[in-house]
């Protein structure tokens, strides 16, 4: 996978998973947009007025149509080996970048349409705050593993041995008898 012309990347970085907004996630500004528009074009055909009082509804309804449209647009995200990207804007970008080594927690949710959708929002947290929310991304389970997986290190396992934690336990057991043996 190529990276985007808005991002250069280190020597070694690759790019994992890059995504945006899913147009779905504008559905409910275009539902909105649609019933001023329609609603706009039924005032004069119903009511008998010219057809220039339906001009404000109808731009009304491009506003709102474009708003809702505009974030899926104008918005990118990136994962790359070595962070997360995500670039807001379309001539004045912005792009918050996060390094994996200080990501400590990541998690995704849906709202009830984004379920029925099938988009999510992950939100990356990282140490000291300023954390990034990818939002209304398509299969967001899959972006928030695919982070949490490349900011631990790729490795899922445990580390020690089995005889290992058998000793720590042994060891915190012995240390809790003591403490209670003192009381």
């Amino acid at each position: 996978m190529n990276a985007p012309d808005w991002i250069t990347l280190d020597e070694g970085e690759t790019v994992e998973w890059s995504g945006g907004p899913v147009v779905a996630s504008a559905l409910p500004q275009l539902l909105a947009a649609g019933v001023v528009l329609v609603a706009s074009v039924a005032l004069p055909l119903v009511t008998g007025l010219p057809w220039v009082v339906a001009v404000p509804g109808a731009l009304l309804a491009a506003v709102v149509a474009v708003a809702g449209l505009y974030p899926v647009y104008a918005t990118a995200f990136l994962v790359t080996s070595r962070a997360v990207y995500a670039k807001r804007g379309r001539r004045a970008r912005r792009v918050t970048t996060l390094e994996l080594g200080r990501v400590q927690d990541v998690s995704y949710r849906r709202s009830a349409v984004g379920n029925a959708l099938g988009y999510g929002t992950v939100t990356v947290e990282i140490a000291g705050g300023g954390d990034l929310s990818l939002t209304d991304v398509a299969d967001a389970r899959r972006a928030a593993d695919l982070v949490g997986r490349l900011a631990r290190g790729g490795d899922d396992s445990i580390p020690g041995s089995v005889e290992e934690w058998r000793a720590v336990r042994d060891e915190l057991r012995g240390i809790r008898t003591a403490l209670e043996a003192r009381r």
